[in-house]
C-alpha cells in the first residue's frame, strides 16, 4: 500500500512540475496544445481554449506540449505570438525554470510541514549506547574509558562541550591521540581518559571514541522552522547534486553496464525507476510516515535539479539558451544541438532500462 502511495505522490510531483510549465506559458499568452497525465494509450480527453486535457493508460507523470519548443515543429494554426520560439527571451526563461521551481517549492512545503509540526530530533551528550572497536580491539575507546549509558559528556580533551557536533569535529581532529574525558553520572563530574582509535570517512584519517548520543525532539517555531526548512532544503539540493554527478560519471556508467553481465551493483551507485522509489517508499513507511515524506521532499529536489541540468531537451537546456539569447541577442538554433540532444536522451534510456532491470532482478534493500 505505502509503495503505491509513494506512485501516486510522484505522478502528482511530475504533474506538478508539468502544470508549472503550464502556468507561466498561460501567463505568458504562449499557447499550450497539451496536457496530459500519464503516458501511452489515451484513455480520455477533452478540448478547452484549443488545449487539449487528458488521462492516459500508463499513471506515471504526466507532460505538457507547448507549440514551438521545436523550432523545427509544425506550428500552423497558432499567431507567431503565441509560439514558444518566437518568445522573448525572458518569457522563455520564466517558462522553462518554472516547473524546477514548483518542485524546489512542493519540497520545501512538505519538509516546513514536517519540521513545524514534529520538530527535530537532536542529538544530545547524553550517552545512549557504546560502541565496538573498529580495529579489531576487545575493547573500543569509550570501554577503555568506562563510559556508560546514560553518562553526559561535559569536557572533552580540556575543552568545555556544549553539543554533539562540537564533540564529534574534536574527536575527528585527533585520530589515534590519548584524550582526557570529563564526564557526568549521578550528578557527580568523572575524569578518565583513553586512546581513540582511527576510522577513515570520506577519504579523511579521523579520530574514533565509539559512543551514540540520546535524541531529544526540539519542537520549532514558526520562524525557526522557516529557517531550518531552508536549510534542509539545501543540504538536500546538494546531496542531489552530488548523486546526479556520481550516476553520469564515466566510472559509474562503467560499473551499470556490469548489471548486463550479472554483476552485483551497489545501491548507493543504481538509479531507481518507479518500482524501485515504491519498494523504498514501502520499506521507508514501516519506520514512520515522516520519514516516506521527507523521501518524498527529496524526490522534489531530485527532480528540480535533474530537470536543472544544462542539456536539451531537459529544462536546464532550454533555460541556457534563453540566458545566451539574453546575453547574445542571438537564438540558438535546436537543430546545432540535436546531436546533443541525441547523445543524452540515449544516456537516459540506458539509465532508465537499467533501473528498471535492476528492481525487479536486485530489489533495493535499506
Amino acid at each position: 500500500m505505502n509503495g503505491i502511495l509513494t506512485i501516486v505522490f510522484l505522478t502528482v510531483f511530475v504533474v506538478l512540475h508539468e502544470f508549472g510549465h503550464y502556468i507561466s506559458a498561460r501567463r505568458s499568452n504562449i499557447a499550450v496544445s497539451e496536457f496530459f497525465v500519464g503516458f501511452g494509450p489515451k484513455l480520455f480527453s477533452f478540448k478547452r481554449n484549443n488545449t487539449e486535457y487528458g488521462l492516459k493508460a500508463i499513471p506515471l507523470g504526466g507532460y505538457v506540449k507547448i507549440p514551438g519548443m521545436d523550432e523545427s515543429e509544425d506550428t500552423t494554426g497558432y499567431n507567431d505570438s503565441e509560439v514558444f520560439h518566437n518568445a522573448k527571451w525572458t518569457t522563455k526563461f520564466y517558462i522553462a525554470i518554472s516547473g524546477i521551481l514548483v518542485n524546489f517549492l512542493t519540497a520545501w512545503l512538505i519538509l516546513f510541514a514536517i519540521l513545524s509540526t514534529n520538530g527535530v530530533n537532536v542529538p544530545t551528550l547524553e550517552i545512549a549506547d557504546i560502541g565496538e572497536s573498529i580495529q579489531n580491539n576487545t575493547n573500543s575507546p569509550s570501554m577503555n574509558a568506562g563510559l556508560m549509558p546514560g553518562d553526559k559528556i561535559v569536557k572533552f580533551d580540556n575543552v568545555d562541550v556544549e553539543t554533539w557536533a562540537e564533540l564529534v569535529s574534536i574527536i575527528e581532529a585527533k585520530p589515534g591521540a590519548k584524550v582526557n574525558i570529563s564526564y557526568m553520572r549521578a550528578n557527580q563530574v568523572i575524569d578518565t581518559d583513553t586512546y581513540l582509535e582511527t576510522r577513515t570517512l570520506n577519504g579523511q584519517v579521523v579520530g574514533y571514541l565509539g559512543v551514540t548520543p540520546a535524541i531529544e525532539n526540539e519542537k520549532l517555531g514558526i520562524i525557526s522552522a522557516i529557517q531550518s526548512t531552508t536549510v534542509l532544503e539545501a543540504q538536500m539540493t546538494l546531496a542531489a547534486v552530488d548523486g546526479i554527478i556520481t550516476l553520469f560519471s564515466p566510472d559509474n556508467i562503467k560499473t551499470l553496464l556490469g548489471t548486463y553481465t550479472g554483476q552485483e551493483i551497489p545501491d548507493e551507485v543504481r538509479p531507481l525507476s518507479p518500482i524501485g522509489l515504491a519498494q523504498a517508499g514501502s520499506q521507508i513507511a514501516e519506520d514512520s510516515y515522516v520519514n516516506l515524506f521527507s523521501l518524498l521532499a527529496f524526490v522534489n529536489i531530485f527532480l528540480a535539479v535533474f530537470n536543472a541540468l544544462p542539456f536539451i531537451p531537459l529544462d536546464g537546456g532550454r533555460v541556457v539558451l534563453s540566458l545566451v539569447e539574453g546575453i547574445t541577442g542571438r537564438k540558438v538554433s535546436d537543430k546545432k544541438l540535436y546531436p546533443i540532444a541525441a547523445l543524452v536522451v540515449a544516456i537516459f534510456i540506458f539509465l532508465g532500462v537499467t533501473a528498471f532491470y535492476l528492481d525487479i532482478t536486485q530489489p533495493i534493500q535499506l
